[in-house]
């Protein structure tokens, strides 16, 4: 499917990450939350084309939001950040990808992610608050920095009103000691004390390396490969 559609606003949401919400003009874009869509921008020499996860939920019709996350080695990403302009048009290829949440999957997940791996999980809890599901959600979520840590006050709140959610926010370098939560990367102690549905559906998401380790470290706290869904980045 494409879908020609322009930048109605963007946000920086973090030193390194924007977040660009595209007006669909209208069209409809089906998908899942988890998904993603291939971003085709026009340059004044040549097309450039990037996979972004969607971070908005899908029972919001008009538009998507996208969360990108400067990379001087990622032409489509640095373009976004230093070129895109409220009003530029783009065209949408999508909606694509096999890291995705369907309410018939299960109804108790746990969702881990590093860094921008965060994207495909807003959508998830978006969501999952949004349509009201009887839904369990347990979200695990490290950053190097406190501020890097992408829509958290958004998590916050929605963990806050929405008892069938929560969120654990940890981080490896703290700035200062401004930062009150925890401290640390992701590691088995951490994963044993979340854990509390070892029948869950686990989702994790983040850089290349983060996958795999969760994974085996999941697989001791007796996960089987079947309830583990990873994407990488």
């Amino acid at each position: 499917m494409e879908l020609e559609a322009h930048i109605a606003a963007i946000r920086q949401e973090t030193p390194s990450v924007k977040s660009f919400v595209l007006d669909l003009e209208g069209q409809n874009l089906p998908f899942l939350p988890g998904q993603y869509v291939d971003l085709v921008v026009e340059t004044d020499f040549e097309s450039l084309v990037g996979g972004f996860s969607i971070a908005s939920s899908p029972l919001r019709k008009a538009s998507i939001e996208l969360a990108v996350k400067y990379r001087s080695d990622r032409r489509p990403a640095a373009h976004l950040h230093e070129k895109a302009q409220v009003g530029d048009p783009v065209l949408v290829l999508g909606s694509s990808g096999e890291f995705y949440y369907r309410p018939d999957m299960g109804s108790s997940l746990v969702l881990i992610a590093g860094g921008i791996g965060i994207t495909p999980f807003t959508s998830m809890i978006r969501f999952v608050d949004e349509a009201k599901l009887d839904t369990r959600v347990v979200l695990l979520y490290s950053a190097k920095t406190p501020d890097e840590l992408v829509f958290l006050d958004e998590l916050r709140a929605i963990s806050a009103r929405n008892p069938r959610i929560s969120c654990v926010f940890t981080v490896t370098r703290p700035i200062d000691e401004s930062w009150e939560g925890r401290v640390g990367r992701i590691d088995e102690q951490l994963l044993a004390e979340i854990i509390k549905d070892s029948h869950a559906l686990f989702y994790v998401c983040g850089p290349s390396g983060m996958a795999e380790a969760i994974t085996a470290l999941l697989e001791k706290q007796s996960v089987s490969a079947a309830q583990i869904r990873r994407e990488r980045w």
